[in-house]
């Protein structure tokens, strides 16, 4: 048997055939193939949106950004040459620091917190006029405007005394007016205020001179009362007096000395007692003649209804209502007539208040005398 050369054509077609694919190899070929180009093709093909955003599609060969619609939150398929941009749409919050000028033309710091968040149907309009730094080239600018707006309609007292929800609503009021309707605003929380150092402490002083004001309303009230005070405890120590003076006879003073003696002479100090020199004598008293003092009429019970208090709110002004006072007139019949009604009532005015808080009032009811005859 002869051997056959490497080199022959035969020999060289077998092995050829030997390393032919079947049907079957270029099937499983073509399937790994479209799955390899798959599977790099699958991030550029398939995109997820997730919570609290939405997706704005841009067409690489046909028309740009899409405005009519936008992808909502899960899984969306597009062609590899497309984009999509994401917008989140949840509250976000922004702080910013606004210098105003107010109605005065002084400087106020406001220190706000803006609520905010992209309008979902119209993020395709955002995507395409603003972009996706449409917090620093809308909300800032237009919070700023609506801000200084309502400073520049306030003075600087005022805004230190109105209510801070007040100017909340107010710069609410003006952002959602804003021509440019792509961000819905939710609220506006004012954290500061800053006015002027000078303005803050003319402002500490008047309302410091208004609270001292009204503390001297409460002192005047506070002595009515007291007086009132005053009058009812005299009533009840002259009643008291009144009941007590037939009781006190010269046996019991005789005998509340001896006590009080005694009490004396047992405290731990050093002590010199005296004594006095006979029966009708009250110890501690030298010389005293206490047990033959003429005898005295008992004090007579107080009427209450005698020595009543002044009215307080019928009592003339010490000074006189400057708003209240007509107008002085040019005529000399007039002048001379109020110069008199003045006269007469400055005469009042300093007869009055003697005269009702004095013993002398003439307007005392009879209660009043009858309890001082008594």
């Amino acid at each position: 048997m002869t051997a056959v050369e490497p080199s022959a054509p035969g020999y060289i077609a077998r092995r050829r055939r030997g390393f032919r694919l079947t049907r079957t190899d270029k099937a499983i070929a073509t399937v790994l193939f479209i799955g390899l180009v798959a599977l790099l093709l699958t991030p550029l093909t398939f995109f997820a949106i997730r919570p609290g955003e939405v997706g704005v599609l841009y067409h690489l060969f046909g028309g740009g950004t899409e405005t009519t619609f936008v992808y909502n939150e899960g899984i969306g398929v597009k062609w590899p040459w497309n984009t999509i941009y994401r917008y989140e749409v949840r509250t976000q919050a922004r702080d910013e620091t606004i210098n105003g000028l107010a109605a005065d033309g002084l400087s106020v710091a406001f220190e706000v917190t803006v609520l905010y968040h992209p309008i979902p149907s119209k993020a395709g309009l955002l995507h395409r006029e603003v972009g996706p730094d449409y917090a620093e080239r809308l909300v800032r600018p237009v919070t700023t405007e609506a801000v200084r707006d309502v400073i520049g309609k306030n003075g600087p007292h005022d805004l230190y005394r109105r209510d801070v929800t007040t100017l909340e609503q107010q710069i609410l009021s003006q952002l959602k007016i804003a021509p440019v309707g792509l961000i819905d605003y939710e609220g506006v929380i004012i954290r500061r205020i800053t006015l002027p150092e000078n303005l803050n402490q003319a402002i500490t002083r008047k309302l410091t001179e208004e609270q001292n004001a009204q503390a001297y309303d409460f002192l005047i009230v506070q002595a009515e009362k007291e007086a009132a005070r005053k009058r009812v405890e005299a009533i009840g120590i002259q009643t008291f007096y009144s009941i007590v003076a037939n009781a006190l006879s010269p046996q019991l003073l005789t005998w509340r000395g001896i006590e009080a003696t005694v009490q004396i002479a047992r405290s731990p100090n050093s002590k010199v007692v005296i004594v006095g020199g006979s029966k009708d004598q009250m110890p501690l008293i030298l010389g005293s003649d206490i047990g033959n003092q003429p005898a005295l009429p008992s004090p007579a019970p107080v009427n209450p209804n005698s020595n009543l208090l002044p009215n307080f709110d019928e009592l003339p002004r010490m000074f006189p209502d400057i708003s209240s006072q007509p107008a002085p007139s040019t005529a000399s019949q007039s002048t001379g007539r109020s110069t008199s009604e003045s006269a007469s009532e400055g005469t009042r005015s300093g007869i009055q208040p003697d005269a009702a808080l004095g013993t002398g009032d003439s307007r005392k009811s009879p209660s009043s005398s009858s309890g001082n005859t008594q």
